[in-house]
């Protein structure tokens, strides 16, 4: 018999790209029917050094009476081509020196996230980056990144437990189909903001479910054939709108058309354990 507490939770996503990235694709509208399907109450948009697209979601969402609710952030890229999520913010990001970019969230009042820390070309962990030790003002890591290979998140999840860390999950969606591949469930401690600030600084209990990955699971590709053989083949510059629209109607007719299988990855009183 499921667990009647579960009903109560919120189901957040905390890591969510629109068209306003350069690599997104996700429309106000298909992002609307992708919460309604995943059943999500709370989405914090994070696209690449911007936060107009977050804004005018937010807006979109208001205005069609959607009962899912849209958390400002942005995804900055650094000066040293890693990645650092500001949550709850007021504006866009100006700098991009990571300790000055922390202090600049904070000063917002938003919170700093630390998206798929070891992945090697971005990771704020990873060979371009600090130590755990330098970046001590960070308030959460992403333990798992649906998007990531596995043992960048084991990794990443290990490292959050042994440094006594708070942590979070998230889609790192690019697609409407990916939205909700990994949903971070908590327990209500007021309104929407205040139950993921919770979460984020472990004052409530939640629990992160994702879709499954293997052991040697790699990183997810988009048109894995197309990059095969980008080099050997090109498409002309006015035909690469269509392309990707194209290539989006395909990885969302295959991907997102029905609630994702989610599994448990960690829950708040495992992390506890885990750490002793």
């Amino acid at each position: 018999m499921p667990d009647p507490t579960l009903t109560k939770r919120l189901r957040v996503e905390l890591h969510c790209h629109t068209f306003a990235s350069s690599d997104g694709l996700i429309t106000p509208d298909g992002l609307l029917k992708a919460a309604s399907l995943q059943k999500l109450d709370v989405i914090a948009i994070t696209d690449h050094d911007t936060t107009e697209g977050a804004f005018e979601f937010q807006r979109w969402f208001l205005k069609k009476g959607s009962s899912t609710q849209i958390i400002i952030g942005e995804e900055r890229t650094l000066s040293n081509k890693c990645h650092l999520i500001g949550l709850f913010l007021k504006q866009a990001l100006s700098s991009n020196d990571p300790l000055v970019t922390i202090q600049e969230i904070h000063q917002q009042g938003g919170l700093v996230l630390v998206p798929h820390p070891f992945r090697a070309n971005d990771g704020l962990l990873g060979p371009r980056g600090l130590s755990m030790e330098a970046i001590t003002q960070a308030d959460a890591f992403e333990i798992h990144n649906a998007k990531g290979k596995r043992p960048d998140n084991d990794l990443a999840l290990q490292h959050a437990v042994d440094a006594n860390r708070s942590f979070f999950g998230g889609s790192d969606a690019h697609y409407e189909a990916d939205v909700g591949q990994c949903v971070n469930e908590i327990t209500p401690c007021g309104n929407a903001e205040e139950s993921v600030r919770a979460m984020l600084k472990r004052e409530t209990a939640f629990r992160i479910l994702a879709k499954p990955q293997k052991a040697s699971s790699e990183e997810r590709r988009y048109a894995p054939a197309y990059y095969a053989v980008k080099k050997y083949v090109s498409i002309p510059k006015a035909l690469l709108p269509i392309a990707k629209q194209a290539y989006r109607f395909y990885w969302n007719h295959q991907n997102g058309r029905r609630q994702h299988e989610l599994t448990e990855i960690i829950c708040s009183d495992q992390s506890r354990a885990r750490a002793k």
